[in-house]
């Protein structure tokens, strides 16, 4: 979930981004690896461990990327388009953003929180507003995943389901711990950090727990 995924669309490639002012973000051909657009962001901001995302917003794309200063937008032109501050700390923002229906929620931990902005395309420009911020997902390493209008990551400390539209806690399970989260046929996969694996349910009202086991051969180090 926050690895630094590169990303490919067609026969272009967006790497991890470089970072600084001249070429925040860059595009390059993934055949080649020959440069095709360098992105600058205003104030420059350095790479962080989240990863970019492709988004469509009114038949258009652009990309996505969680830099040290905050949440910036990029046409698939490299032109600067928005940015969003409020979700970064100054140590490690890791967590990659979600979309969803031309809104960015993106959150990181060490105190912070999650924010979601609302896009707003016009002709090429483009603007974010906040729609609510949240100290309730303050999502450090593990990630976050969308399922059916709810946002599933860690709190800090606890699994917690919140709201999509609204950032209301519709549950927080402090058993379930820190760790990182995936999401397939209708369950949740959950790594805690100290070792387990957790199988919950896909479930907005409340916390079900279907088992869990220890990974094999694991070290003492956090997973």
């Amino acid at each position: 979930q926050s690895r630094r995924s590169p990303s490919t669309s067609g026969d272009s490639l967006y790497p991890q981004p470089p970072g600084g002012k001249t070429a925040t973000l860059v595009a390059l051909d993934k055949k080649t690896g020959a440069l095709i657009w360098k992105g600058p962001v205003p104030d420059g901001d350095h790479a962080e461990y989240s990863s970019i995302i492709a988004i469509q917003l009114d038949g258009k794309k652009q990309y996505v990327q969680f830099l040290s200063g905050g949440v910036v937008g990029l046409a698939e032109t490299g032109k600067f388009l928005w940015r969003y501050n409020k979700p970064a700390n100054g140590t490690a923002n890791c967590s990659t953003p979600l979309y969803h229906e031309g809104q960015v929620f993106a959150a990181s931990g060490y105190g912070t929180g999650g924010g979601l902005v609302k896009l707003s395309a016009d002709g090429d420009a483009c603007k974010a507003e906040e729609v609510y911020f949240t100290k309730k997902m303050r999502n450090h390493h593990g990630g976050m995943v969308l399922l059916d209008g709810y946002i599933y990551g860690a709190d800090d400390g606890m699994l917690t389901c919140i709201e999509w539209k609204t950032g209301n806690v519709m549950w927080a399970e402090r058993r379930a711990g820190k760790g990182s989260v995936a999401a397939a046929d209708g369950r949740l996969y959950y790594r805690n950090e100290d070792g387990p694996i957790i199988l919950t349910e896909v479930n907005s009202t409340k916390y079900v727990e279907h088992g869990r086991f220890e990974s094999p051969k694991k070290s003492d180090a956090p997973a």
